[in-house]
């Protein structure tokens, strides 16, 4: 069951949940994220298993998620739990959801990451998500995340049977809704040169 209604302790649970999935130079303050809605799922105990953190992308009818992160391990959570957001999405009449992942090509990344980055877009690609053509994508995070900037890719799940949109489109909305960035910012220029040839960008 998702639910946005917790108790102390289950709020403890959910910020040891994220601060064990993220480390710190890839996260931003738990409290900070508390400004954005915070979506939980709980067992039939109230445990929380998994958390998602969302951010309406103006009034395009899109959502922005900007962490997910699933505390039990097998046994499938992670997938339903992302079906469930998804159904929670439609029904409120949102039509996609929209993420962003680490892309397991950046140069000088270690064997260990690459496989674990390949296997997150490979988990969401099972659960819908659809890996757009976009190669050259970097937001900058600002004061989320200090002076890192990883590099990344971007990604989205059409709700309720939705197409996916132009490939132009959802980049523009997350990099000037999402990260608050002109459309002639330098990154959302070369972010858009990227978009690969023969996409419906």
């Amino acid at each position: 069951m998702l639910t946005t209604e917790l108790s102390p302790d289950q709020l403890a649970r959910v910020r040891a949940i994220y601060e064990d999935a993220f480390p710190p130079e890839l996260s931003a303050d738990f409290d900070s994220l508390l400004a954005d809605r915070l979506v939980v799922r709980v067992a039939d105990d109230g445990t929380p298993e998994g958390l998602a953190v969302l951010r309406p992308l103006g009034a395009t009818g899109w959502t922005f998620l900007r962490y997910y992160a699933v505390g039990v391990r097998g046994g499938g959570v992670g997938t339903a739990m992302l079906g469930e957001l998804a159904d929670l999405l439609a029904a409120e009449g949102g039509s996609l959801l929209v993420w962003d992942v680490e892309d397991p090509d950046e140069p000088g990344l270690s064997d260990e990451h690459v496989v674990e980055h390949r296997r997150r877009i490979a988990f969401y690609e099972r659960a819908g998500g659809v890996l757009l053509p976009v190669t050259d994508y970097a937001p900058p995070h600002g004061d989320d995340l200090g002076d890192h900037v990883p590099h990344l890719r971007l990604m989205c799940l059409p709700l309720a049977g939705d197409e996916v949109p132009p490939v132009r489109d959802v980049l523009l909305a997350a990099m000037t809704l999402r990260y608050d960035l002109d459309p002639q910012h330098p990154a959302v220029l070369r972010a858009l040169a990227s978009i690969s040839a023969g996409s419906t960008g």
